[in-house]
């Protein structure tokens, strides 16, 4: 049977991944100076300055607006910053400044 058709030149567009860039639901510290720091921080519900926190332990990877920021419970204060969660630096932890690795679900 032949295939009828209005014509009406409707078209419908689909927009496929949305153009943003997908978030780490995990990240893995390893080799901090301040062995503390060291763990597989998870994302959790809450939101820090627009970003989701990550969460090991009493310990707490979050933006502080400019920069990601490993809070350590033992310590009682931040002791790695980094802009992107796999470069880290020294904030008021002891070197070497740890790695990130990231996981995605």
């Amino acid at each position: 049977m032949p295939r009828l058709s209005l014509g009406l030149g409707v078209q419908t567009i689909r927009k496929v991944g949305g153009g943003v860039a997908p978030q780490p639901t995990a990240v893995l510290i390893s080799g901090a100076g301040t062995e503390t720091s060291d763990g597989n921080y998870v994302w959790g519900e809450s939101f820090v300055n627009g970003k989701r926190q990550y969460f090991f332990s009493n310990n707490e990877i979050y933006w502080d607006g400019s920069q990601w920021n490993i809070y350590d419970d033992v310590e009682g204060e931040a002791t790695y910053s980094s802009p992107d969660l796999i470069t880290w630096a020294v904030l008021d932890g002891e070197g070497p400044a740890p790695t990130g690795t990231l996981s995605y679900s």
